[in-house]
């Protein structure tokens, strides 16, 4: 990292337990990110194939989102036994639900299989940035949670370079969903080299899967929780819909469509480390609510705007916003909680999200059909303004201590 600019090196030195811990998530992030990515770039293509309109593959997206409330099994599990067994099992059959995709014979399967894949992609990022934040110094913890949703990105992103494969016949985007199977190849390293977290014990006083919605953490966990539920609503359908966007509504062609995505987001990538140092340097909260006006603002340019140029510069400024606020939030949501019921507070925030990209997503299938995707799009973008500024109710975490805790507090 001493070739990177210095505004961009993280603010302390890696320990080398911290590198192994950091370099097992990202792969797995990295494989995760590729698998997921394939439902929302596929969308144009899998629509068609399956005889669905851009409203009903919104009610779709909207039913597998469903799937993510049961993640809170797989959490709840992780906060009374241990963090490993789960998070193996929810990767385990992300790769395989994901792979299964490739053969389905109707919207139906399509519908659950996708379900599963949101359960367990849940699941995986929840428990992988629990990992990360009990086990990396708090000097670096945010820049480490960086790095994993980087190299997330980069596995959306090469999911994105491989989408022209789907333009060369009609169900050729069933084989972009079959790659996932290469996933295969990590689990015997990820099984074998994986600890069980430092900061975990086994809790005298079980907590239930409620005790995180209440208690001494109510304010904190509702405030988080309208932020993540609002912001989601604006992001699964601006983001859900950008190649829909360009390549129905702007006649792009296909390649030079991932071309733009592709440009814009990686020159918005630097987001990652940036908001990484920042909120290891700066703060949790200053650095979020940065991320989130910057997510809004480009996003809601590429639906406003015609010209390619200007759309490059939009994406790349919504990519800068949305991947430096990852590791913000990342770090600040595991931080606002006990050990003892941290991964299922941050399942149970996952979850609201998702009902706000379900409720985003319900709001597209009704309005999307009637007023078109740019003025759904910015009025969802008003619920992302409340947001950010939502994000000053919580209690700054920069530097906190994250030890474990042998009952509910």
């Amino acid at each position: 990292m001493t070739l990177l600019p210095a505004f961009l090196r993280p603010p302390d030195r890696f320990a080398p337990r911290d590198r192994r811990i950091v370099l097992l998530m990202s792969v797995a992030a990295y494989l995760q990110g590729f698998a997921q990515a394939q439902a929302t770039n596929t969308l144009p293509f899998a629509r068609l194939s399956l005889g669905l309109t851009t409203g009903e593959m919104s009610q779709i997206l909207a039913v597998t989102r469903f799937g993510s409330v049961l993640a809170l099994a797989f959490s709840f599990y992780g906060d009374r036994h241990g963090r490993r067994a789960p998070f193996l099992s929810a990767f385990t059959i992300l790769i395989l639900a994901n792979a299964a995709t490739a053969f389905v014979p109707n919207p139906t399967v399509y519908t659950a299989l996708q379900g599963i894949v949101r359960m367990t992609a849940t699941a995986v990022g929840v428990l992988a940035l629990v990992y990360l934040a009990e086990e990396l110094a708090p000097t670096i913890r945010a820049y480490g949670i960086a790095i994993y949703g980087g190299a997330a990105s980069f596995g959306a992103g090469t999911a994105l370079f491989a989408l022209p494969v789907a333009e060369t016949e009609p169900e050729a985007w069933r084989s972009l969903f079959a790659a996932s199977a290469i996933g295969v190849v990590f689990l015997p390293l990820l099984y074998s080299k994986l600890n069980e977290s430092r900061a975990f014990r086994d809790p005298t006083r079980k907590a239930n899967l409620f005790s995180a919605l209440g208690g001494n953490h109510f304010i904190n966990f509702w405030v988080f929780a309208l932020i993540s539920l609002l912001a989601a609503a604006f992001s699964a359908v601006s983001l859900t819909f950008a190649l829909e966007r360009l390549v129905n509504e702007l006649d792009i062609e296909t390649t030079r469509a991932v071309a733009v995505m592709l440009i814009g987001g990686t020159a918005g990538g630097i987001g990652f480390l940036l908001g990484g140092r920042l909120a290891d340097t700066w703060g949790r909260r200053p650095t979020a609510m940065l991320g989130f006006t910057l997510s809004l603002a480009g996003g809601l340019g590429l639906y406003w705007l015609d010209s390619q140029p200007l759309i490059v510069v939009a994406v790349a400024i919504s990519s800068l916003g949305s991947f430096a606020a990852v590791p913000a939030l990342g770090a600040h949501r595991n931080e606002l909680f006990p050990t003892s019921i941290r991964a299922t507070a941050v399942v149970w925030l996952n979850t609201i999200g998702v009902l706000g990209s379900i409720s985003g997503l319900a709001i597209g299938r009704l309005a999307i059909d009637e007023i078109g995707l740019t003025l759904t799009v910015s009025y969802l973008g008003a619920g992302m303004l409340l947001s950010t500024l939502l994000i000053l109710l919580l209690p700054e975490t920069r530097g906190q201590v994250l030890a474990g805790a042998n009952t509910v507090l």
